[in-house]
């Protein structure tokens, strides 16, 4: 790799740490509580997240605005006159090396080049990446780190709006019995990024698995089909949600996610699961469904409570 390039990409990762660390201590000391209406976990998500989605605005508009460091050029400028071997060089030694990983603008270039190279590139990279650590190969290597070229290689495949390896990623993701979370969140965004093409496969994946439990894998594509539904609700989906609670080993996932989904007929579904199974049902599950049918406005007054504790539970968080 050419020299200027790599101080270039290394010059990139350090204005990006500043940058974070900077944006981190300002909302710290502005926010003293993470707001109910966030989906964010903990205070400290919300924080890091609000962090993290300035830092990408600053970052994007450095990336893209000329620079006298730069002979008055910008850094999408200097990686559009590189050639196809050189950026994807570059994309390989930024997710290997830099902690913020490819910058948006090397990834925005080469998803102008060619459609066709840049397929064949990504899937062949794709294809070789190790995705759990029992494929890696060779003992020098991180799996962490060796997956981060997958990562980029979606991420220019996401930008080329090219959906071209759903069903292969799919395919290959449901052989494992199970991943990192870090390999099913990049998976799952990559997905999630093209939901007309996706949503058949994922469907087509749960139903038919019903007969096993949905366990492993099949937990990760009930959610991914949950995310795309919040923003692409069909009938179908919201089937399919429904026949996943019937037939999960773990139907707190199926709760989480008919919730998520957002359909109120999930409330006399679950209302009725609890009256039937009210000897027998789990108290996680219990209070998941409570509280999941709070979250579709509906009324647990009428609910038995086997455990004679869920509002006392409720009080304390």
């Amino acid at each position: 790799m050419r020299d200027d390039i790599k101080e270039l990409l290394k010059r990139y990762d350090e204005i990006g740490a500043l940058i974070l660390e900077q944006k981190l201590d300002e909302f710290g000391d502005q926010l003293d509580q993470k707001p109910e209406d966030v989906d964010d976990a903990t205070y400290e998500e919300y924080i890091q997240r609000l962090a993290k989605e300035e830092t990408e605005e600053a970052t994007a508009k450095l990336e893209n605005e000329p620079d006298e460091k730069l002979g008055n050029k910008s850094m999408r400028q200097i990686f559009d006159e590189l050639s196809f071997d050189e950026k994807t060089e570059a994309l390989e030694y930024s997710a290997l090396n830099l902690d913020r990983g490819a910058p948006q603008s090397l990834s925005d270039s080469i998803a102008t080049e060619p459609a066709d190279l840049v397929r064949d590139y990504c899937g062949r990279v794709i294809g070789e990446c190790a995705w759990t650590e029992d494929e890696l190969t060779d003992e020098n290597v991180l799996f962490e780190m060796q997956f981060q070229k997958a990562i980029a290689c979606f991420d220019v495949l996401t930008k080329m709006k090219e959906p071209c390896f759903i069903q292969a990623v799919l395919d290959r993701y449901m052989s494992y019995g199970k991943t990192r979370e870090f390999v099913a969140e990049s998976i799952a965004k990559y997905i999630e990024a093209f939901p007309e093409v996706s949503e058949p496969f994922l469907i087509g994946i749960i139903e038919s698995n019903v007969d096993s439990g949905l366990e492993g894998p099949c937990e990760d594509v009930v959610i991914m089909l949950t995310e795309i539904g919040k923003e692409h609700k069909t009938e179908e989906i919201y089937q399919t949600l429904r026949h996943a609670f019937r037939y999960m080993t773990n139907k707190i996932y199926a709760v989480i996610c008919l919730a998520d989904y957002g359909d109120d007929r999930a409330v006399s579904m679950f209302k009725n699961y609890i009256n039937r199974n009210q000897k027998t049902i789990e108290r996680d599950l219990f209070y998941e469904m409570m509280s999941a049918i709070q979250h579709l406005g509906g009324d647990i007054s009428d609910i038995q409570d086997p455990f004679g504790d869920f509002q006392k539970k409720q009080g304390k968080h």
